[in-house]
């Protein structure tokens, strides 16, 4: 064996050991720099998807709604809508028990969902009493 592939290896282990013993002594090693999410959030953010697809669907019975995602079109169907919200929403689902989202940002989306549902009802109930089923 040469010197210098002694030199690398002793260099490698004593890198690892140094790693180990920083990371042993750090302070603050058992504090969390965000707070996880917790399973009601994402309850909560499911449900609040499936409430959009309900109440849009309500809401495109009248001649008066449409819909306002330009993805969709102007009256889309429910498998479309599910199929839209399956295929943008995947990445969030495959990820949310990887600890990427922290509890401030699903409680945005749920808020941003939770407007979007509220905007929805609301816009449902004007139709009820100004428009016409088709």
């Amino acid at each position: 064996m040469s010197l210098s592939a002694y030199d690398k290896a002793q260099a490698e282990a004593d890198a690892k050991l140094i790693r180990i013993y920083e990371e042993e002594s750090r302070i603050f090693k058992d504090l969390q720099w965000h707070e996880e999410t917790r399973d009601y959030q994402w309850v909560l953010f499911y449900g609040l998807q499936a409430l959009d697809v309900y109440s849009t669907h309500r809401g495109l019975k009248y001649d008066c709604i449409r819909e306002g995602n330009p993805l969709l079109g102007d009256r889309p169907t429910v498998p479309h809508m599910i199929t839209h919200k399956t295929i943008f929403l995947a990445p969030i689902w495959m990820l949310q028990n990887e600890g990427i989202y922290t509890k401030q940002e699903i409680n945005l989306y749920n808020s941003m969902s939770g407007v979007v549902v509220y905007n929805n009802f609301r816009l449902l109930e004007r139709a009820k009493e100004k428009c016409n089923k088709r």
